[in-house]
């Protein structure tokens, strides 16, 4: 149980993180392309991340796989490099209040790629999940 909840806990505050972010970014991103500001951004994220990697899980680094490096590399590709410039874009091109939301449909597409790719099995709940977060999509995207 106490699992679990150190495990929302953290989810919440990463969801902090994320929405602080998009404000923090959009205030950046008034004078700045999205291209030069996801090279910054990416450039200090990895100072911090390489930092704290080093110095409390060095030894782990000897344990992973190379094919586990190559998944880890096609994940930071998609979702760091290619994914932060394409959130940059939208956030200066609809802004946060609009493009914060449409980030957020990630889990449906994760869970879209994990029954394709995967082999997971779809249920009734993430069936419903799927259709409320489109009607989310369409409501967001009507709004002026």
């Amino acid at each position: 149980m106490e699992t679990i909840i150190t495990g929302i806990l953290f989810a919440i505050i990463a969801a902090i993180g994320w929405g602080a972010s998009a404000v923090l970014s959009r205030l950046a991103l008034e004078n700045t392309d999205p291209r030069l500001a996801t090279i910054v951004s990416l450039f200090f994220s990895s100072i911090i991340m390489f930092t704290l990697s080093l110095s409390t899980q060095f030894n782990e680094f000897e344990k992973l796989a190379v094919s586990d490096f190559l998944w880890f590399f096609s994940a930071g590709l998609t979702s760091f490099a290619a994914g932060r410039l394409l959130n940059y874009v939208g956030i200066k091109n609809i802004g946060v209040s609009k493009a914060s939301p449409l980030f957020g449909t990630s889990p449906l597409f994760a869970a879209l790629l994990a029954i394709i790719i995967l082999g997971e099995n779809p249920t009734i709940m993430l069936g419903i999940g799927i259709i409320l977060v489109t009607l989310g999509i369409i409501l967001i995207t009507k709004a002026k």
